[in-house]
């Protein structure tokens, strides 16, 4: 993974831009992430008693079938415990106040930022939540041992490193990123990777690409509404990986979008009719 300064210091070396998310687009691991990690992790960490169900539908709508898919762990796990207590008055569910704290005050949600934090204002429930965060992280360590990205991202990578400089634009682990790129042998392709511990995808954004490249040779591409807007931020196109039909949207690039983003035909009523459909998948 590079750094804040590494990024900030790239310049370009290609005449286009492309930024990719890891999780859910170039690699099949957001249930993985969620089902498998996130959600055992905290089972094992509270006690949901009769209220397990409830949270685990709730967890499973936030982070993997509405508009907020792809949202960080942490807000993630703030906005669960909020509806929970939303939708179950009687339940008996921990005081996030401190968590609330954090995301209010930090810049960026990682394991490191939340250890900064809890320096400063240690709660016994930020104490939980560590536990709950690096508990996730082993087991989704655990399940995704030489994952494989979707089948047509490296050609398509491939094909787009021949005009476009490519960075990993992501929310997940610096460590993770770089063992799950490294061993399919996508760094071959990319010119940056930026995870949680350089900031937000609009931060990442800003730093590898805003001002460096003309905003119509600027394409982000990922399976969130959040991935979207980190390009609108700095008004950049995006091309959306539908969830569940990965392989269909990675070919769709390879034959058709890049050819379009190349030539300057993306923008407009094709982009449009991509995220319209994209959003409308989406609760």
């Amino acid at each position: 993974m590079n750094t804040k300064e590494e990024i900030t210091a790239f310049k370009p070396l290609k005449d286009f831009f492309i930024g990719i998310d890891s999780d859910g687009t170039a690699f099949d691991s957001m249930s993985i992430k969620h089902i498998k990690s996130m959600f055992p992790a905290a089972m094992e960490v509270w006690n949901m008693g009769d209220k397990r169900e409830e949270f685990n539908k709730i967890w499973n709508k936030i982070n993997l079938y509405s508009k907020t898919r792809g949202i960080n762990r942490f807000p993630a796990l703030l906005s669960a415990f909020d509806e929970l207590k939303n939708s179950s008055p009687s339940v008996n569910a921990p005081d996030t106040s401190a968590l609330r704290e954090f995301i209010q005050k930090s810049e960026t949600f990682s394991n490191a930022a939340l250890e900064a934090f809890m320096h400063e204002h240690p709660d016994p429930f930020l104490d939980e939540v560590m536990r709950w965060s690096k508990r996730s992280d082993e087991l989704f360590d655990e399940h995704t041992i030489n994952l494989l990205p979707f089948p047509n991202v490296k050609p398509c990578l491939a094909l787009m490193a021949h005009n476009a400089d490519i960075m990993v634009v992501s929310s997940a682990s610096g460590k993770g990123l770089d063992k799950d790129w490294s061993f399919s042998g996508l760094t071959d392709y990319t010119s940056l990777v930026a995870g949680q511990e350089t900031g937000s995808k609009k931060t990442q954004l800003k730093m590898g690409a805003a001002g460096k490249y003309p905003p119509r040779k600027i394409l982000m591409i990922g399976d969130a509404p959040a991935d979207m807007e980190a390009a609108r931020s700095i008004d950049a196109l995006f091309f959306p990986v539908m969830p569940g039909s990965e392989d269909e949207s990675w070919l769709l690039l390879r034959e058709e979008a890049l050819g379009r983003f190349f030539s300057g035909t993306f923008e407009g009523e094709y982009e449009d009719t991509l995220i319209k459909n994209f959003l409308d998948f989406l609760e």
